[in-house]
């Protein structure tokens, strides 16, 4: 995943996320790759989560003019 939060979108960092949760209740995953997809999930979750966070405070915004 791109470090520039500019290159995702939050409906890419949701599907991506989606995909590493399927990925993560396979039986047959190493420890290396669920340590991987855990910290690519996590960057995809604090994404998504900023994303959000920042609608938030405009729509707030928006609501006090």
């Amino acid at each position: 995943m791109a470090d520039n939060k500019q290159d995702i979108s939050f409906e890419e960092a949701l599907a991506k996320l989606n995909d590493i949760a399927t990925k993560l209740k396979a039986k047959d995953i190493s420890l290396e790759e669920t340590i991987k997809y855990f910290e690519e999930g996590n960057k995809c979750y604090k994404l998504c989560k900023d994303i959000l966070d920042s609608a938030k405070q405009k729509i707030e915004v928006y609501q006090g003019e």
